[in-house]
C-alpha cells in the first residue's frame, strides 16, 4: 500500500468520524432539551452553534496545518474535540447547551484539514476522483452520525440518554485520533527554498472566483441547499417526536435508512449519472429529489409517509455533493482549485449555521411543518434558477 494510498483510507476514516460527531446529538437533542426547559428555537440555536464554531475555526485550523503539518493537526483536533463532547454533559440549561456546541465546532478542525491532506496526495489528473472519494466520507458521516446516535440512545426517553450519547461520541472522536496517529503519514510539501516564486502564477483571489459564472452559481448553490438540509436535520428529531411520536432509537433508524441511500449513492449511481447526464444534469435532478422530500416530509401526518420523504432527500443529498464537486474541479483553473473549493465548502458551513437558526424560530412561530415547507420552496426556486442558468451558460467541456 503506498503512502498515499493510507492517507486517503485514514483521512476518510477521520472525516467520517468527525463529522458523524456533528450528527450524533441530533436524535436525543429534542428530548434532552425539553428536559432543561429549551424550545425549539433555543434546540436549532444549539445545532447551529457547532458550524458557527467551525466556520470561524476552519481557516485558523488550515493555516496552522501549512504551518505545523497535517497529522499532529489533526490528532489534537480530535483529541481535543473528544474532551469537549465528553463535557458537553455538564451543559444543563439550554444557554449552556449553546455555548457548549460552539466549543465544540472550534475544535472541529478535521474538516479543512482534510480536503488540505486530499490536495497534498493528489494530482490535477486525479484530484477530481480524491476530492470526491473524501467528500463521499464527508456526506456519509454527515447521515450517518444520527443514525449512530440515535442507536447509542436507545428507546429510553430519559436524559440520562444524553449522557450515553455524549460518552459514546468522545470515545469514537478518540478513535480517531489513534487511526491518525497510527495511520497517517505526514503530506504538508517540504518547504522549497529554491523555487522559482518570482515567475510562479499568482493565486486567483476569492472576489474572483465569487464572480466567476460557474463557480459563482454553484458556491451560491452550496449555500443555499445546505440552508435547507439543515432545516430538516435541526427540526426533525422536534417533528418526530411532537407529530410522528418517535423515539431516539426510531429517529436514528430513520437515519440509518438515508445513510443507506446515501451510500449507494456516493459509491454507484453518481458515477453512472456524471456520465450519463453530467454533472449538471445531476444538479437539477438532486434539487428536484430534495425539493420534493421536503415537501413530502411537510405534509405527513404518519410515519410511512414521512419515511418516504426522509428517503428521497436521501437519494438527492447523494446526488448533490458528488455534482458540485465535481462542477468545482471542472471550472476552476489549476491554480484556483484549493481556493475554490475551500469557498465550496465554506458557504456549506454558513449554510449549516444560518438554517438551523431560522428553522427553530419558523418552528416556534408557524408549528412543526413550517421549516420543511419553507426548505422546500427555497429548493424549488433553486431549481428554477438552475434551469435558467442550464440554458443561458454553454455546458463546460470534461478534459480528455
Amino acid at each position: 500500500m503506498t503512502l498515499n494510498t493510507k492517507a486517503l483510507i485514514a483521512i476518510i476514516a477521520v472525516n467520517f468520524v468527525t463529522i458523524s460527531g456533528f450528527g450524533f446529538l441530533f436524535p436525543i437533542f429534542a428530548v434532552y432539551g425539553k428536559a432543561i426547559e429549551a424550545n425549539a428555537t433555543e434546540i436549532a440555536l444549539s445545532i447551529a452553534s457547532f458550524s458557527l464554531g467551525n466556520l470561524i475555526a476552519n481557516p485558523i485550523w488550515g493555516k496552522a496545518s501549512d504551518q505545523f503539518g497535517r497529522k499532529r493537526l489533526l490528532v489534537i483536533s480530535l483529541a481535543a474535540g473528544a474532551v469537549i463532547t465528553a463535557l458537553n454533559v455538564l451543559a444543563v440549561t439550554p444557554w449552556a447547551l449553546i455555548f457548549a456546541r460552539f466549543i465544540a465546532g472550534l475544535a472541529a478542525g478535521s474538516f479543512s484539514i482534510a480536503f488540505a491532506v486530499a490536495a497534498d496526495i493528489s494530482t490535477p489528473e486525479n484530484r477530481t476522483r480524491v476530492m470526491g472519494t473524501v467528500g463521499a466520507g464527508f456526506s456519509l458521516g454527515f447521515i450517518m452520525g444520527p443514525a449512530i446516535g440515535g442507536f447509542v440512545a436507545g428507546g429510553d426517553p430519559g436524559p440520562e440518554a444524553f449522557t450515553r450519547v455524549c460518552y459514546a461520541g468522545a470515545a469514537l472522536m478518540l478513535i480517531g485520533a489513534v487511526i491518525t496517529q497510527i495511520f497517517l503519514p505526514e503530506t504538508r510539501p517540504e518547504d522549497d527554498s529554491s523555487a522559482d516564486t518570482e515567475n510562479a502564477p499568482q493565486q486567483v483571489s476569492r472576489w474572483a472566483v465569487l464572480r466567476d459564472p460557474v463557480l459563482g452559481i454553484i458556491i451560491l448553490l452550496s449555500l443555499v441547499s445546505s440552508i435547507a438540509m439543515a432545516k430538516m436535520e435541526a427540526t426533525f428529531a422536534i417533528f418526530a417526536d411532537d407529530v410522528l411520536s418517535l423515539s431516539p432509537f426510531g429517529i436514528g433508524l430513520y437515519f440509518a435508512a438515508m445513510g443507506g441511500i446515501g451510500v449507494i449513492g456516493q459509491a454507484g449511481a453518481a458515477g453512472f449519472l456524471s456520465r450519463k447526464i453530467g454533472e449538471r444534469g445531476m444538479l437539477f435532478v438532486s434539487l428536484a429529489f430534495l425539493s420534493l422530500g421536503m415537501f413530502t416530509l411537510a405534509t405527513s401526518q404518519e410515519r410511512v409517509q414521512a419515511f418516504i420523504g426522509m428517503c428521497t432527500i436521501a437519494i438527492g443529498f447523494s446526488m448533490i455533493t458528488p455534482a458540485m464537486s465535481g462542477l468545482t474541479s471542472l471550472s476552476a483553473p489549476p491554480r484556483a482549485q484549493g481556493v475554490s473549493l475551500g469557498l465550496v465548502q465554506s458557504s456549506g458551513s454558513l449554510g449549516r449555521v444560518i438554517g438551523p437558526a431560522f428553522a427553530g424560530i419558523i418552528y416556534d412561530m408557524a408549528g412543526p411543518p413550517a421549516p420543511f415547507y419553507v426548505g422546500s420552496a427555497i429548493l424549488l426556486i433553486c431549481l428554477i434558477a438552475m434551469g435558467v442558468w442550464m440554458r443561458v451558460v454553454p455546458p463546460l467541456a470534461k478534459p480528455t
